[in-house]
């Protein structure tokens, strides 16, 4: 067990306060924030920056004496002109040193990486982004299922493991170089990889007219008391019912 020595405390006896510095500091890593946003129709706000050919989330890297909230927060206000609290985490991410995108030159170190809910965007909201003058080309809002197409494989596991984190509404996600060290059903099932139908549909509270027919129903159902997902592909519904009771739902 670790423990953390006194003030007035040598850290380890055989060490002085210069050594035992030095041997912490040998294991630094990078510490870095990043902000998933959504619009109303969950799609994910990714970044195309000037320096990478793939796409980020807004975020970058924590400033020395910042706290990772604060970096998030004004990484959004630098790369989006937007000022927002950010007070919700979804994942922290364990990125070890051969998983990052970096040249030999950065001798990068590992990185702990905060990725925090930034919520769902409306068009007002979205209409008041700003970009820089440098560093950000434009943003778009993106389907999950062509995040792979998008962004670097690390930061596709992570933003989508993330997504779930926010569904489960357990608490954040720990990470080991974007994956989940305890995985949820939505991660197992691959939740969010599967394309969407195009076609958006409006709601219609209440029953169903009668005498309508249904021709197709598909979609992911979420059971938020048992975390569990099904995946409903019907073909042919001859008449549709108001159900007035709790759905089961079947195996995935």
């Amino acid at each position: 067990m670790t423990t953390t020595p006194a003030p007035d405390e040598s850290p380890n006896p055989s060490m002085t306060d210069e050594e035992y510095g030095i041997l912490r500091a040998s294991a630094a890593l990078w510490a870095g924030a990043s902000v998933l946003i959504t619009d109303r129709h969950g799609r994910v706000l990714v970044q195309h920056v000037d320096y990478r050919d793939t796409c980020l989330l807004p975020g970058g890297a924590v400033d020395k004496g910042e706290s990772p909230s604060r970096a998030a927060a004004r990484e959004v206000r630098e790369e989006l002109g937007v000022t927002m609290a950010v007070d919700r985490g979804l994942a922290v991410d364990w990125i070890s040193p051969d998983h990052a995108p970096t040249r030999p030159a950065v001798r990068f170190p590992g990185e702990i990486l905060h990725v925090y809910d930034g919520g769902v965007w409306n068009d007002e909201q979205i209409a008041a982004i700003r970009l820089p003058e440098g560093e950000v080309e434009s943003v778009e809002f993106a389907e999950p299922a062509r995040l792979p197409g998008l962004m670097a494989p690390g930061d596709v596991r992570r933003t989508l493991s993330a997504l779930r984190a926010r569904v489960n509404a357990a608490g954040p996600a720990l990470l080991e170089n974007g994956l989940p060290i305890a995985p949820t059903v939505l991660d197992r099932a691959g939740v969010l990889r599967t394309a969407r139908a195009r076609s958006r549909l409006s709601f219609r509270a209440g029953p169903v007219p009668e005498g309508l027919p249904v021709c197709r129903t598909r979609g992911w159902l979420f059971a938020p008391d048992v975390m569990q997902a099904a995946l409903v592909s019907e073909g042919i519904v001859s008449q549709a019912q108001c159900c007035t009771h709790r759905p089961r739902l079947g195996p995935p």
